[in-house]
């Protein structure tokens, strides 16, 4: 590795900020991470029609805020997007500029250690849990496609596996960026990069006039890798634009980002509705790209120097991909441990305080007992550092 001591006359020259540090961390991102992973947590959780809630006793206005939250949670998944390629640009930038190149193998290591372990582990069980879970089926076909890291295109073309592992789907879609990425940034400037992220927004566009015109289902839309390309395109900006430099904002801006941001992701749930089916082109070309935006907003929002978030936040967000992973069996390990959950309000809430809490304590479990040895040893193919403690 190149060495990190760089001449004041060195940092003048640059028009970067990163060249100077080989460390990246930023605590709030760990805190907007969990808040992502909330989001969706509550798209499973919340059901999505008013009458529901008006059913337990919920006044009309709090019903359709209810819904609209659970409506609105899956861009949850978008805002990881936009997470991920932000922070995975910017980490290969300064370990370009630090080092003088990129070690892609390294890099391929570095995700492999992070990603693999708890994610086939994860398929295993849920592989296993066909024979003594009534109802969860993935087939040979579903789980191919996924251990193949492509398990959203198996249910863009045949359908949503009657398993646990369906929100897993998104992991495919990253590590389809991660495959990529990195061998585009070695070879080619940062102007260029810029112009392969515009390309991508026009990609995802003219795939959503295609898909639009020809009236695919929601499932085939949303899973679809090119269709989402906005907040990944949106988050490869961020990290190029901004040239390693964290902007500066008053706490009213950023109020008004944040609110802002939920404003459009609101919008692409509700207004815009490309979650619903019946589609149609004009509210899938124009409400993706309103979430992605909403996602940049948030993301603006809370990226800071010196932020101090509340450390139960950061740590939930740290284990933010266990809890995405096992929130879906934490919901199902509640089915059975609150019956009659629709009996009444506090049934129901009931079931989700015990959801949240089983996914939390299976997360915890994964990150210390699993996931934190495979960190660890992370460390030892990392030019530029991104965790607490080095």
């Amino acid at each position: 590795m190149a060495s990190l001591t760089t001449t004041a006359a060195e940092i003048s020259a640059s028009a970067t900020a990163r060249t100077a540090t080989s460390r990246f961390y930023h605590p709030e991102l760990d805190a907007l991470r969990f808040f992502a992973f909330l989001m969706v947590f509550m798209h499973h959780t919340l059901p999505h029609q008013p009458e529901f809630w008006t059913k337990l006793g919920v006044p009309s206005v709090l019903a359709t805020v209810l819904s609209g939250v659970g409506a609105s949670g899956a861009f949850g998944v978008s805002l990881f997007f936009v997470l991920s390629a932000y922070l995975i640009t910017e980490l290969l930038l300064r370990e370009k500029e630090l080092v003088g190149s990129l070690d892609v193998k390294s890099f391929y290591v570095r995700r492999i250690l992070r990603i693999w372990p708890l994610y086939f582990f994860f398929l295993a069980l849920a592989a296993a849990m066909h024979w003594f879970v009534p109802g969860q089926n993935m087939g040979w076909r579903a789980g191919l496609a996924f251990s193949a890291l492509a398990g959203n295109w198996y249910i863009v073309f045949i359908g949503f596996p009657s398993s646990v592992i369906f929100p897993l789907w998104s992991v495919s879609i990253e590590e389809q960026f991660y495959l990529t990425w990195p061998l585009i940034v070695r070879r080619v400037s940062q102007a260029t990069m810029v112009a392969f992220a515009v390309g991508l927004l026009g990609v995802a566009t003219a795939t959503r006039f295609y898909l639009g015109a020809h009236h695919r289902w929601e499932s085939q839309v949303w899973c679809n890798t090119l269709v989402q390309l906005d907040p990944i395109a949106a988050g490869i900006l961020m990290a190029v634009l901004l040239r390693g430099a964290v902007p500066q904002f008053s706490k009213l801006a950023r109020a008004a980002m944040a609110l802002a941001g939920v404003a459009c992701i609101a919008a692409g749930a509700l207004y815009f509705g490309i979650k619903n089916d019946p589609l149609t082109t004009a509210r899938i070309v124009l409400g993706y790209p309103a979430i992605a935006l909403g996602c940049v907003l948030l993301l603006f929002a809370v990226l800071r120097e010196g932020a101090n978030p509340a450390k139960p936040l950061v740590y939930l967000g740290r284990i933010s991909y266990g809890l995405y992973v096992f929130h879906v069996l934490g919901l199902l390990i509640s089915d059975y441990i609150v019956p009659n959950q629709t009996a009444n309000l506090a049934r129901y809430a009931l079931r989700v305080f015990v959801a949240f809490a089983l996914t939390v304590t299976m997360a915890a479990i994964s990150y210390r007992w699993l996931e934190t040895p495979f960190l660890k040893l992370k460390q030892r193919f990392t030019y530029v550092l991104s965790r607490p403690g080095g």
